[in-house]
């Protein structure tokens, strides 16, 4: 069964990235991300479930069962890809400033410590 479903810019600029990067189609990029997401929410109960959807998601990434998911899943993934240990708020910083220079989580932490090795080195 195909269903239409509407992606912001933002999102559809992510997802185009993960497909480069995996090598992968978007459809398969989407298909994961879903998958990922069914699993997160497996421990949410009926209304658990429907505030996680319902609500805004500035609220709902508060919520600590979610937010502890998030945080292990993600902190695994960014110590692996980086082999740097980052806490939640340093990683979201990161995460930030790659938004706003359009460049990756990678691409900025490359640019800080070549920054740091060239200043350490002068």
């Amino acid at each position: 069964m195909s269903r239409g479903v509407r992606f912001s810019v933002e999102m559809q600029t992510w997802i185009y990235q993960a497909h480069r990067v995996a090598d992968i189609s978007e459809s398969r990029v989407i298909l994961r991300m879903l998958q990922i997401a069914r699993e997160d929410l497996a421990a949410f109960d009926d209304i658990g479930l429907r505030t996680v959807l319902r609500e805004p998601w500035q609220n709902i990434r508060k919520l600590p069962a979610l937010s502890r998911r998030m945080q292990k899943r993600s902190h695994g993934r960014l110590s692996a890809i980086l082999a740097t240990r980052l806490t939640v708020a340093d990683k979201n910083a990161v995460k930030e400033l790659a938004k706003k220079r359009r460049t990756t989580m990678s691409s900025v932490h490359r640019q800080l410590l070549q920054g740091t090795i060239a200043k350490g080195s002068a």
